[in-house]
């Protein structure tokens, strides 16, 4: 009996010894299963905030978007600007703060004074890839290959490509043809491969594309598009925009003047008002998001004097996004 009894105490032992880490593991257990259940939790209430954010900004750019129509159907329009002062609104896409938004801030840029994709020289384009950090060699290629793809002929510039390249290298073919939208550069051949986001994001401020219209406005142009266009130096690009920070150019050899340059315009082309297309941007500084579309005027219909398309909205990471004024101006709500 006593070699028994001592038996069933060391067995009661052993399974005591057993039982505290089963219940240690269990807890463990529970104790993961609670971790992962209340970062789920947070992770969905992180995105429900990140949603209702972002519908917020909507309805804000929505807003600000129909006050800016608003303006450029209903009040005059000269060289730099739209509307009388004290309410104008400068056409340059300096920013303004949103009067019913504080976390938002928007901007009107006469698209004249944009470099256009489907007018401009491969020059002017390469100058303006260059003045982002692209190397000159690849901003060389890419102005050819950008050339082609929207040219309508099957002839392949020095560093361009055409169809059978884009086949070979497993992409879609090029429209061959005038792009519609300024993001459409992405399917050029090595545009991924040679320009960075933060390249693009740099660029995308300065393009547009409209086959409709070769007009260009040096009043509201800024400076890289100056650059890029007319083959100025920074230098040159600066002192005329400082000096139409005093008066609008009246010609283009007046603008020229300023820069120092011997500039001669085509006589059927214009140079110092704007196309009546305007590139609305409206900004949340904390959250990255931006909102994008165009206001067109057509004040020969009266149905129609101002519409809105090419809406877009975008999350840039916080190295892409924009520098903010200090003390903007607050963007003025139109007297209805």
């Amino acid at each position: 009996m006593p070699a028994t009894a001592t038996r069933l105490r060391t067995l009661n032992k052993a399974r005591g010894g057993f039982v505290l880490p089963a219940v240690l593991a269990v807890v463990g257990v529970v104790a993961l299963v609670l971790l992962a259940t209340i970062s789920a939790l947070d992770g969905l209430t992180r995105e429900a905030s990140a949603a209702v954010r972002r519908a917020a900004f909507q309805q804000t750019a929505l807003s600000l978007e129909a006050d800016a129509m608003f303006l450029a159907a209903s009040t005059p329009l000269n060289s730099t600007s739209l509307g009388v002062d004290p309410n104008s609104v400068s056409l340059d896409g300096r920013l303004y703060a949103a009067s019913d938004a504080p976390d938002a801030f928007v901007s009107l840029q006469d698209e004249g004074g944009l470099l256009n994709l489907d007018a401009a020289s491969p020059q002017a384009f390469e100058r303006l890839l260059v003045g982002a950090g692209v190397p000159q060699a690849s901003a060389s290629g890419l102005a050819d290959r950008l050339a082609d793809a929207i040219d309508p002929d099957d002839l392949k510039r020095a560093g361009g490509a055409e169809a059978q390249d884009y086949v070979s290298a497993g992409q879609p073919p090029p429209p061959n043809g005038p792009f519609r939208r300024a993001d459409q550069v992405f399917g050029v051949l090595g545009w991924r491969e040679f320009v960075s986001a933060q390249q693009w994001s740099r660029l995308r401020e300065s393009l547009t594309v409209d086959p409709t219209t070769a007009a260009v406005n040096v009043n509201t142009a800024p400076p890289p598009v100056l650059e890029a266009l007319f083959g100025l130096t920074a230098e040159q690009a600066g002192r005329a925009a400082a000096r139409r920070a005093q008066a609008p150019f009246a010609s283009l050899e007046d603008f020229g003047r300023a820069a120092g340059v011997a500039l001669v315009g085509d006589s059927e082309r214009v140079y110092t008002f704007p196309n009546g297309r305007f590139a609305l941007k409206v900004v949340d500084p904390s959250s990255g998001w931006i909102a994008r579309a165009r206001i067109v005027l057509s004040p020969q219909d009266p149905d129609r004097p101002a519409w809105v398309e090419e809406r877009s909205l975008q999350a840039l990471p916080p190295a892409q996004r924009p520098d903010l004024p200090l003390h903007a101006a607050v963007f003025p709500e139109p007297t209805r």
